[in-house]
């Protein structure tokens, strides 16, 4: 191995590691609470300017640029969950320069907003970055719902009747 290509596979793992923690940083702030503008701010900062997010119910839930995630942000993940705890896990991060794709499996207890039921999420985060100014952001995130079920009935059960009606689209 000549020394260009060991520096290159150093800057590969470097920038591995720096999505992760990138991943991280939106699990943390997230779960923190988008209600306070501060993590929400934080949050958005780690998007690029056009950023897309697609919240996996349908077109109603595809939000795009600083509008569309201060929405989706301040708004909808809050609107639905009054707690959660994001547990990412099996990461593939392929990078290619200053372009990367990572695909997540992700759990999460939750809180449903408007019933106040603990509830069960389960899916697979599909997502691209780009490294602008020498920091990883987020070009998009699409989720790809597994199921969103009562914690007392489990996903065997129940694996959601919002996500049967948006699978029936």
């Amino acid at each position: 191995m000549t020394l260009e290509e060991l520096a290159a596979r150093v800057q590969r793992l470097e920038d591995i590691d720096e999505i992760k923690k990138l991943k991280a940083t939106y699990c943390f702030l997230c779960d923190a609470g988008l209600d306070d503008e501060r993590n929400r701010n934080e949050l958005i900062s780690h998007f690029t300017a056009d950023a897309r997010v697609d919240f996996g119910l349908g077109p109603a839930s595809h939000f795009r640029g600083r509008e569309g995630l201060e929405v989706f942000f301040g708004q909808v993940v809050p609107g639905a969950v009054s707690f959660c705890m994001h547990m990412v896990h099996n990461a593939i991060i392929e990078v290619d320069g200053d372009r990367a794709t990572g695909r997540w499996y992700y759990e999460a207890p939750t809180t449903d907003a408007a019933s106040e039921r603990a509830q069960w999420m389960a899916g697979t985060y599909v997502e691209e970055y780009l490294r602008e100014d020498g920091e990883w952001k987020f070009v998009s995130i699409e989720t790809q719902w597994k199921y969103i079920s009562p914690y007392d009935e489990g996903w065997a059960k129940n694996p959601g009747e919002l996500l049967a009606l948006v699978r029936a689209e």
